[in-house]
Order: structure tokens, then sequence, then C-alpha cells
């Protein structure tokens, strides 16, 4: 379980994450989060968050954000509001590590998410860009979090079809 303060690292994207406030501190409004980035490294794929907004509070470095198909380049200082539903994705620009603050209100169970990707990616279980390597893998983590996190193509429909089917069988096979 995720608590305020702790540091978790990524291996496979880079990233280090610390946890400013978890959806416990604050009865479930809330999860911040402080990430540092590395340049060099590919973003999430675009995806969206069915269940809350995410807010970016650029604190160094230059963060391109994709929102909707139209890129932002954010500096230090730069804050922005990305709608629940809005398919985006980021990536670090030019050699300097970004920093950003992160908001998601609420986050229902957002942090498990993370936390889940983060452990598999220091167990060696994901591919460069953060991705479980098993597709049965990824169903289980997918049907528990598809609010939280869903790829923009395919439709949602067609993804959430597809985990339905598959976690069970990933269980069965061992994968939690």
């Amino acid at each position: 379980m995720p608590r305020a303060g702790e540091t978790i690292a990524n291996p496979a994207t880079g990233e280090t994450l610390t946890w400013v406030v978890t959806a416990a501190d604050s009865g479930g409004s809330l999860l911040r989060v402080d990430v540092v980035m590395e340049p060099g490294r590919p973003g999430p794929p675009v995806h969206v968050h069915r269940a809350f907004p995410e807010h970016h509070d650029v604190k160094a470095g230059r963060l391109a954000i994709e929102l909707d198909g139209q890129e932002r380049v954010l500096e230090a200082g730069a804050t922005i509001d990305i709608p629940r539903g809005a398919q985006h994705t980021f990536r670090v620009v030019g050699d300097e590590q970004v920093r950003t603050v992160v908001d998601y209100a609420p986050p229902g169970r957002y942090e498990d998410f993370i936390d889940r990707l983060y452990a598999l990616a220091r167990e060696g279980k994901t591919d460069d860009k953060g991705a479980p390597r098993n597709i049965l893998q990824t169903a289980v983590v997918a049907r528990a979090h598809l609010d939280e996190f869903a790829l923009a193509r395919p439709p949602f429909a067609v993804q959430k079809a597809l985990f339905v089917l598959l976690a069970p069988i990933g269980r069965l096979a061992g994968f939690r």
C-alpha cells in the first residue's frame, strides 16, 4: 500500500514517483504524486482516464503533453488540466529531466494501478515502454483498472470485452 513520502522507481520507463498525498490520506478525494522523468524515454501510449481528470504542475524541465491530438510543450511553472476522458500522452523534451506534480481527483484505485505496473517493471516483467510482457498479465491488471486507465485504441468496449474474457484465464494461470 502506497504511503506519503515513499518513492518508487520504474526502470523500464525511467520514472521515479514519490507519493505526496495518497487516496487514504485524503479520504479518497485526491492522489498527488511527484514524478521525475528521464530524457530519451518513450512516454506512455495515448490513453484516457475515464474516472478522473489529471492536473500537471511542471516544476523542472520541458514536458510535451499531447492532448486530443495536439501537442503543447510546458516549461517549469506551467500547469495543464487534462479533462476526464481526454486522450493524452506525455514525454520529456530535450536532455533535462522533467519533474511534475500530478493530481488525480478523485483517484479511484489509480495508485494501485501505478504501484502494480512499477512493481512489474522492477521484476523485469514489462517491455521497455512499461507494459506487461504477457497478455494474460495485462488482462488481469487492465480488467481491475480499466476506468482508471484505458488505451485510446481499440475502442473501450473492445478492451473491456477482451479483458473480461482473458482476466479469469490470467488469474487461473497465476497472474495477480
